[in-house]
């Protein structure tokens, strides 16, 4: 049975992106798409490929510091191998798989039970949604200048109460935790456990205030990395089309959040369209007719070169670990 729900589940995802490709380039010329897309530097490709090998050891730096301490016997090569292996699959293939692959990874290289390891790369998603929640604020404060100043305090609030509510929760884990499942349909309780059993058990890989400061640093610097790729090879674009140099922030945050939807691998579709969004909100309106194949190059050039370049990364890695003997999955 669940083996069927994830082919309804893929083929739903397949169905979706074919639909948003169609809705977003029905009208477009690709004639003169591909020519936009010559005008590409290659020198700024380059530079994006260079700043993902440091994406790639920053992340695999920082899984390493996160579970250094519950898991000891994690090395630091194969933390950042496995981010490169999670970035190929993720890129080939759908429902982010890409994610477990990486568990699997870890746990034949160094002999760590997966079920040690995904509760960690559940609460690492969740930690990347809040920063993705960051960018989504970003957003909202850079769309309403006139009261920027009300925004940047509700911004506050709002980023002060998750914390506290995340405190709580950690807390008073058993009671809040009792108190849900007294309120929620019995048929949800096991689930909720679940979840609950998962979180709990991913944040215990935290434990020293330098841990928690030092992870604070790499997240951060991952995230402004990959906002650095998103802009630069978007940049020829954003020139052409007069838009705003801080676009950057907004195709990074509808990317994100496209990816998180049933689509097939890379996020085909799903991303072109939040793209397509983005582009509408930056131009404050409808893409006109004279600018929409310029539009759709950016959109198709971004999304290529992103998933490109996930996949050159991760498959050197894999190629080079491969010729080496190493094996990725269990039979």
């Amino acid at each position: 049975m669940n083996k069927n729900k994830k082919i309804i589940l893929t083929i739903f995802g397949y169905l979706v992106s074919l639909s948003l490709l169609v809705i977003i380039f029905k009208d477009t010329n690709f004639e003169r798409v591909f020519g936009y897309l010559k005008k590409i530097d290659p020198f700024l490709v380059l530079l994006a490929l260079l700043l993902n090998v440091i994406f790639v050891w920053i992340r695999g730096a920082y899984q390493k510091n996160n579970l250094h301490i519950t898991t000891p016997n994690i090395r630091t090569d194969t933390s950042i191998v496995s981010i490169g292996v999670s970035l190929f699959y993720n890129a080939v293939l759908p429902s982010r798989l890409g994610d477990v692959i990486r568990a699997v990874f870890i746990s034949l290289r160094d002999n760590i039970k997966k079920k040690r390891l995904l509760p960690y790369i559940l609460v690492e998603k969740i930690i990347d949604f809040l920063f993705v929640i960051f960018f989504f604020f970003l957003i909202v404060i850079i769309e309403s200048e006139d009261e920027i100043l009300s925004y940047l305090f509700v911004t506050l609030a709002v980023i002060i109460i998750s914390i506290i509510t995340f405190i709580l929760y950690v807390k008073f884990n058993k009671k809040v935790i009792n108190f849900i499942l007294s309120i929620v349909p019995a048929k949800f309780n096991k689930l909720f456990s679940e979840i609950n059993h998962e979180a709990i058990s991913g944040m215990s890989c935290f434990k020293t205030k330098n841990q928690i400061a030092k992870s604070l640093v790499l997240l951060v610097s991952g995230w402004v990395i990959m906002l650095c790729i998103f802009y630069i090879l978007s940049y020829p674009f954003i020139d052409q089309l007069n838009l705003p140099n801080y676009s950057a922030i907004y195709f990074l945050f509808f990317s994100a959040v496209a990816l998180s939807l049933p689509s097939a691998p890379s996020g085909i579709g799903t991303v072109h369209y939040g793209l397509y969004l983005a582009v509408q909100i930056l131009m404050g309106g409808d893409v006109s007719n004279d600018q929409s194949d310029l539009v759709a190059a950016l959109i198709i050039s971004l999304h290529f070169l992103l998933a490109v370049l996930d996949v050159i990364v991760g498959g050197v890695i894999l190629l080079i670990y491969r010729q080496k003997g190493v094996k990725f999955v269990s039979r």
